[in-house]
């Protein structure tokens, strides 16, 4: 067995079996549990919620209040009682609103609700709906529409269709793409802040642990610099890469399974959605994401003398990364800001934010690739320079500031 080979299935094998990792895959895998299974969850935390007993006042005189139909949450009952009256009804106990229904000068249906205390959010959003579709019947209602013309004013959906007259533009995608292809992308931002974060510091730390306990020199005496950067960094890409296979045959599963196929069911709609070009850039972006930062993590570990620097050593990259998460968080409102164009050509964050821009807008695919040459040529060059600098900076032990210890390490590797 060649050295490399040595060197790269001890780094992994080691770490596949630390009860750190089955920890923090389990956790995974409870929160993708918890995605799947939260209707049901939620259901038991919410089944012992009373509905809401709404009293409707109809001051309309055109029967109004015929329009308000009772619903799991919500139960509307006609009263003939005054305002007044109903809310010394609130007051006691009796019902928890009443809903004052009169005719505005113009015509229109006039809502107004009153609690004894402010309704939750929910069941505000319901309330609001059932009153805005109740506006809708009483104006056809005054109107005196027939029930064909009412049902053409009630079923209409909207679908804008786009047409582009430029020969030699693209035909665009249509809104449904765009904002599926977003989600998308910020579930791909996060998987890449997650899984980046996590390996930069494992690599980080086990290349400072053995530099702390000295086992490094004895490993660099049988090998060389170079065999063992690449065997830590193929290790912990290996692990990463493990790990992300069991999160995603989990989920998909779970997809499979659970609620009678139902997610399976809203998977299959999502990637009917998106184009085999969007899914093959996702993946190359994810993984070239990946041997970047594992790269600067194992040149951050290489420089620290003692675990306990590690911390510090990543943290300016950690704040790069919260960065290039926020900004993807911003795009999600659109897209087509200049913020997010600059940031999607910017290496280290590009595999975050040009994503969102491949599904979400109707760019050019030639910038598609130019940020991706762009972030290969920045791996290969990050590649070139660790191969270069590890030599210096993995048996260097000067203390002092950081730029002390690189300047070091480039004297050293020369």
């Amino acid at each position: 067995m060649s050295k490399f080979a040595l060197l790269f299935s001890q780094s992994y094998i080691s770490k596949l079996k630390v009860k750190s990792f089955y920890i923090t895959t389990i956790i995974m895998l409870l929160a993708v549990f918890g995605f799947f299974m939260w209707p049901t969850i939620s259901s038991w935390f919410s089944s012992a919620d009373k509905p809401l007993k709404i009293l409707v006042i109809d001051q309309t005189k055109a029967d109004a209040g015929t329009y308000f139909k009772s619903g799991k949450r919500l139960v509307f009952k006609s009263s003939s009682d005054m305002p007044e009256q109903a809310g010394k009804q609130i007051l006691k106990g009796k019902a928890d609103a009443a809903l004052v229904l009169n005719m505005k000068k113009e015509g229109g249906l006039n809502a107004e609700l009153r609690t004894k205390k402010p309704l939750q959010l929910n069941d505000q959003q319901l309330l609001e709906q059932d009153v805005r579709s109740a506006r809708q019947l009483f104006t056809i209602q005054q109107l005196k529409l027939t029930p064909v013309q009412a049902a053409r004013i009630m079923n209409q959906s909207i679908n804008l269709k786009q047409k582009v007259i430029a020969p030699s533009a693209d035909k665009g995608k249509t809104s449904k793409e765009k904002t599926t292809a977003t989600l998308v992308s910020y579930a791909i931002a996060f998987i890449i802040y997650i899984f980046v974060l996590s390996y930069l510091s494992i690599i980080s730390s086990e290349i400072a642990a053995e530099k702390d306990s000295r086992i490094m020199e004895i490993i660099i005496s049988s090998s060389s610099p170079v065999v063992h950067l690449l065997s830590r960094v193929a290790g912990v890409l290996a692990l990463a890469m493990t790990q992300f296979a069991v999160m995603i045959g989990a989920a998909l599963l779970m997809a499979h399974y659970f609620q009678e196929g139902k997610y399976w069911d809203l998977l299959g709609g999502i990637f009917s959605t998106l184009s085999a070009g969007y899914v093959i850039f996702a993946i190359l972006f994810f993984f070239l994401a990946c041997m970047l930062y594992t790269l600067i993590g194992a040149v951050l570990g290489s420089l620290v003398n003692k675990v306990q620097d590690v911390g510090q050593a990543i943290m300016p990259v950690t704040f790069l990364l919260m960065i290039g998460f926020f900004v993807a968080i911003s795009g999600m409102s659109n897209p087509d800001t200049l913020i997010i164009k600059i940031f999607s050509y910017i290496p280290f964050t590009a595999s975050m934010i040009m994503p969102m821009r491949i599904g979400a807008t109707d760019m050019g695919l030639w910038e598609a690739f130019l940020s991706l040459a762009i972030l290969i040529l920045t791996v290969i060059g990050m590649f070139v320079f660790s191969l270069r600098f590890y030599r210096g900076s993995v048996l260097t032990y000067t203390n002092g500031s950081f730029i002390t210890k690189i300047k070091q390490a480039i004297l050293l590797s020369r």
